[in-house]
Parts: C-alpha cells; structure tokens; sequence
C-alpha cells in the first residue's frame, strides 16, 4: 500500500517542471497515519505549495509576455526589442520608447477598428463593445493618467474649498482695535486699590457674609490645606471639609488651591479618570 511522502521541495517541483512531468513522489514504507496525533504533510507543506504555484505564475506570465510581443516592431524605432514592462505596457530596449501594446498591436476582432483605453477595460468606439486585451495576463487594466487627472481635480478642488473657508473667515473677523493712548489705570479713582484687594488682600466683611451661605475664609482654607500637603502628595477630594454645605465647601478648596498654585505652595495635576492631585512644594 503506497502512502504519500509528503510535499516535494521547491527544487523538485521545477525539476518536475523543466522535464514536462509532475510525478508524484510515494513510499510503501511510511506507516499510515490515521488516528495519530501527527500533522498532515499536505497541510504543512502549504507554504511550499504556495510558493511554487506563485513562481509557476511568474514563469507563464513573462513566457505570455516573450509569446505576444514576438516580432512585434517598435513604434518609435522599429527595432524588435519590445520587453513588457507590465500588464499592457512595454518598453523598447533599443531606444527606450514606451508605449501600450493593446493600442498600438490589436485592432477589434468585429470591425478592425482602433481600441481606446477606459478606466477599466479596452474599449472599441466603432462597436461601442468592451475588448479583451491580448497584452494582459489575467488583470484588471488600469488606467493611471485618468486616476492621476483625477486625483489631481480632487486636490485642486479641496484648494478652492480651503480658500473659499479662508476668504469667508478673514470677512467675518472684526476689525482691530488700536490703542489711541496707553491705558490709564489712575482715571478711575480707587480702582488700584480695588485690585489689590481683589488679588492680594480679603475682602471685607459685609462682601462675604451672605445670609445663608458660610463666609469664605481664604487664609483659614489656605492654612489647612498647607497643613496636609506639606511635602505630601493628597488628593483633592481627600481633604476635609470646613463648611457643612459640602458642596459650597468644595468650591471654596478649589479657589484656594488656584490660589495656592498661583503663588507656588502647590502642584495641580489631573489624572486620566478626573480625579485631581495635589502636591506639595
């Protein structure tokens, strides 16, 4: 009972090849394999399958190539020197000239007239029929200098659409403000003093007692925070509250530490899930 060897190597298949046969190799000694854990060597061998299927191809795409261009003169030269370059365009060794070989070789099989090149396809005007290419080895034609004109129409239209934006945008900016004269902060009576207060200096009384809300102590907030974060790192939401509207309490934390940072006693850092972190300087 013969059994299969297994996959012949690359080399033996174009041995095989050259010689016009394709025997297959087989052994009566191998033990059979049913029922055994042991891979198939057909499927591990698909990889060298592949491989020669695909340089079988690539011989029978250039013997196509050498077969269809056999004493076909150059257009330019006359030299029969053409060598396909690829699908349906080929190249002239002699002088270099390049040139669509289905255009230039092959006229349509119904009315011998000349083939024109769409998108896609060769194409005859006369019949208004679709042609087969005798220059392509089994490939969609393409058609670069349509997909080039109209990559380039794409580019220049989104041009005209980015200067259409800009042009729209720079009409409805207003127009810009020119200082007469350098600001005089002294015009307004007391308002220097006004800012110092606001910045650097609590603000009265009768400005932070609001029936109903507790006052806000800047210094107070400040002092607590400075006493946990001293040298540590503390989470925002970690520090104790001072007011027992909580809500009104975490305002009044979050103005401090703006403050704090502003004068350099802490770091404010917020991390990817929103929780903020301080540090302390």
């Amino acid at each position: 009972m013969f059994r299969f060897r297994g996959p012949p190597t690359i080399a033996e298949t174009e041995r095989f090849i050259s010689f016009g046969t394709y025997p297959i190799p087989m052994t009566a000694t191998e033990p059979c394999r049913v029922g055994t854990k042991q891979p198939n060597p057909l499927l591990a061998g698909i990889a060298n399958v592949e491989e020669m299927v695909r340089r079988l191809r690539d011989r029978v795409r250039r013997f196509v190539y050498q077969v269809v261009l056999l004493q076909k003169p150059c257009p330019n030269c006359g030299a029969a020197s053409l060598k396909m370059m690829r699908d349906s365009w080929c190249r002239c060794d002699a002088c270099g000239h390049e040139c669509d070989p289905t255009l230039e070789f092959q006229r349509c099989p119904d009315c011998d007239g000349a083939l024109a090149r769409r998108r896609y396809h060769y194409w005859c005007p006369a019949c208004r029929t679709a042609v087969v290419s005798r220059f392509t080895f089994d490939t969609t034609v393409f058609d670069p200098a349509y997909f080039r004109e109209k990559m380039r129409e794409s580019r220049e239209r989104k041009r005209r659409e980015r200067e259409i934006m800009r042009t729209e945008l720079a009409g409805a900016r207003s127009s810009p403000y020119v200082h007469s004269e350098a600001p005089d902060l002294e015009a307004a009576p007391g308002l220097l003093n006004d800012l110092d207060r606001i910045i650097g200096i609590p603000m009265a009384s009768p400005f932070l007692d609001v029936q109903g809300r507790p006052r806000f102590d800047l210094n107070r907030y400040r002092q607590h925070i400075r006493e946990l974060i001293h040298g540590c790192i503390v989470h925002f939401d970690g520090i104790d509250a001072l007011t027992s509207n909580r809500r009104l309490d975490r305002i009044y934390r979050f103005i401090t530490v703006i403050f704090m940072e502003h004068d350099g006693e802490v770091t404010i850092d917020q991390r990817p899930d929103g929780a903020i972190v301080l540090t302390g300087i």
